[in-house]
């Protein structure tokens, strides 16, 4: 197996597991993963708010080298998540695509969006990351009612 970039969608409990979490996630040849890129928003401190209804929109970098749940959350590993290959391909080729990636997060970080459960959220998030590593998002894990604000092209500046 190569490394791959995954599509993953957390089914949310509080919503009967209609609506989701979409994220986006990278992983090894053994199929363990190396990094995660969610969105959602942030609390005061700066950490991962869960429970998001309104804040500063966010995008977080996990590395489960170095977990910290507070900070960075983990949604591949929740036996509910469901995932999707966007690609595959040696470690060089995956790490340029995830470094776009991650400059798309860190865009957002600094954009001073606004979240917003509709809108824009971490579905709006992940879409933005895949876009901006030149992959699609999968239709299936972007319909409006699973992933509210999938749609939603964030406006974020040239960095």
């Amino acid at each position: 197996m190569k490394h791959r970039i995954l599509f993953g969608s957390y089914p949310i409990p509080r919503f009967g597991g209609i609506a989701s979490h979409n994220f986006v996630v990278w992983t090894d040849e053994a199929g363990r993963p190396l990094f995660e890129i969610n969105g959602g928003a942030a609390n005061m401190d700066g950490s991962f708010n869960y429970c998001a209804i309104r804040g500063p929109l966010t995008a977080v970098v996990t590395d489960y080298g170095k977990r910290d749940l507070v900070f960075c959350p983990e949604f591949y590993v929740r036996p509910t998540s469901r995932s999707m290959m966007l690609v595959e391909g040696n470690y060089a080729a995956i790490a340029a695509r995830w470094r776009a990636g991650v400059d798309v997060a860190e865009r957002i970080r600094l954009s001073k969006l606004r979240y917003s459960f509709l809108i824009q959220n971490s579905n709006s998030v992940a879409t933005a990351v895949t876009e901006g590593m030149g992959l699609k998002p999968p239709l299936k894990a972007v319909s409006r009612v699973r992933a509210p604000g999938s749609h939603r092209q964030l406006l974020l500046d040239a960095a």
